[in-house]
C-alpha cells in the first residue's frame, strides 16, 4: 500500500483507496484433520480473497467442497457451525481477513520493507495464510470459547453495529448512520460483501461529518503475540460511550485474548496546545483548524513505551492493510479514505527486528 498522509492531494489518496479495495490475500484452507477420513491427505481449498472480506463469507462454499470428506453426516451440518483456527488458536470472524493476516503473519515478519505483504513470497508468489475449517464445536476447549453462529445475518448486525460505533466517535452521535434509508443500508453491507468500492463510497461519504469537525479518529491498535507482554496500562476502564459522556482522554484495553491486545481511546483530530509539537510541517485537513493529530502522535499517546518518538518508529512499527504506515500520516485523512468498510482505522503493531 502507498504511504498515506505525506502530502498527499485527493487523487491521491482515491488511488490508494483503490488499491487497498483492489488488495487480496492467498488463502489456503484445510478441513481439520480431526473431522475429516483423509486426515493429512485432504487436498486444500486455495482462494485469492478481498482483503476487506470476512472469514465467514466462505462458510458455504467449503462445507460443500469438503462434504465428501466429512466424518460426520453432512446432512446435519449447517455452514453457519463452521469456524477457522491459525495455529490452533480460533480467529475472531467479525475481524476483515485482512486484519486477521496482518495480526497473525506481516507482525511477525520483517516490516523494514516499504510493504511488508510483498516480502512474504516464495518463488515469486505470496505465501498464502494457511488456515483450518471446522465444523464441530464438541470439543471441550471449542465449547469454552462461546462462539457465536456466524450466520448471513449475525455477520451483517456485526458489521452495521461496528459502523454505529466509528459513526459515533466521528460525530458525537450515530444518526448518520440511523438516518440512512434502508436501500443504502443493504447497499453498504453488500457493497462490503461484493467488494464494490464506487457504491461503498457513495455511501460512507454521506457518514462523514462535513460542516462540523470530527469528534474523534475510529482507531484501534492490536497488540499481537509478539507484543501481548508489552507493560501497557490503561488510565481506566471505561466504554466508549462513557467516555464520550465524561469528555476526557481514557483509554481502554482489552485483556489478551488468543495472544492479542485491542487498545482503543478517544483520539481527537486535532491536538490541543500543551500536547502538540513545536513545529510541524504537516497539511491541514479542510475539516478544521490546528495542529493536525497524526498517527505518531496517537501512538505516542497510547503507547509511549512502544513509540517514544512521535516521528520515528523506533521499536516499533504500525501496520495498516498490510503495510507500514509513515508516523506523520495524518489521522483524519487516513480514517477517510484507509479505513476499514466499518469505518475503523484498525493498526496493528509489530515490533522492529
Amino acid at each position: 500500500m502507498p504511504a498515506v498522509g505525506q502530502n498527499k492531494d485527493m487523487n491521491d489518496l482515491d488511488a490508494i483507496q483503490q488499491q487497498i479495495w483492489d488488495a487480496r490475500i492467498p488463502l489456503e484452507i484445510r478441513l481439520s484433520a480431526s473431522e475429516s477420513r483423509l486426515y493429512d491427505q485432504s487436498e486444500p481449498y486455495v482462494i485469492s480473497f478481498p482483503r476487506l472480506a470476512y472469514l465467514p463469507f466462505l462458510l458455504p462454499r467449503l462445507l460443500n467442497y469438503f462434504s465428501e470428506e466429512l466424518i460426520a453426516d453432512i446432512e446435519t451440518i449447517s455452514p453457519e457451525a463452521g469456524y477457522f483456527t491459525f495455529d490452533g488458536v480460533p480467529l475472531k470472524w467479525h475481524f476483515p481477513i485482512g486484519l486477521l493476516y496482518d495480526i497473525y503473519v506481516l507482525s511477525t515478519q520483517d516490516v523494514e520493507s516499504h510493504d511488508a505483504e510483498r516480502s512474504l513470497t516464495f518463488n515469486g508468489k505470496a505465501v498464502p495464510f494457511r488456515l483450518e475449517v471446522r465444523f464441530s464445536q464438541s470439543s471441550a476447549s471449542t465449547q469454552q470459547l462461546h462462539l457465536i453462529s456466524p450466520s448471513p445475518a449475525v455477520v451483517q448486525d456485526s458489521f452495521i453495529n461496528s459502523v454505529k460505533e466509528a459513526d459515533f466517535l466521528r460525530s458525537g452521535t450515530a444518526k448518520p448512520i440511523m438516518s440512512l434509508s434502508a436501500a443504502d443500508s443493504k447497499l453498504l453491507w453488500s457493497s462490503t460483501q461484493e467488494n464494490d468500492l464506487a457504491v461503498f463510497s457513495r455511501i460512507h461519504a454521506g457518514l462523514l461529518p462535513s460542516n462540523t469537525p470530527w469528534r474523534n479518529i475510529p482507531l484501534r491498535v492490536y497488540l499481537p503475540s509478539t507484543t501481548a507482554g508489552t507493560d501497557v496500562e490503561p488510565e481506566e476502564n471505561v466504554t466508549i460511550e462513557a467516555a464520550s459522556e465524561q469528555g476526557k482522554n481514557k483509554s481502554t484495553i482489552s485483556q489478551p485474548q488468543g495472544q492479542m491486545r485491542v487498545i482503543q481511546s478517544q483520539i481527537p483530530p486535532y491536538l490541543s496546545a500543551s500536547t502538540a509539537p513545536t513545529t510541524s510541517q504537516m497539511r491541514l485537513p479542510s475539516s478544521g483548524g490546528g495542529t493536525p493529530q497524526t498517527l505518531g502522535t496517537a501512538l505516542h499517546t497510547l503507547l509511549p513505551s512502544l513509540f517514544p518518538s512521535r516521528r520515528t518508529p523506533i521499536l516499533a512499527k504500525p501496520l495498516l492493510h498490510g503495510a507500514p504506515v509513515p508516523m506523520n500520516a495524518v489521522l483524519e485523512e487516513v480514517a477517510t479514505k484507509a479505513c476499514y468498510a466499518d469505518g475503523w482505522v484498525n493498526i496493528v503493531v509489530a515490533i522492529s527486528g
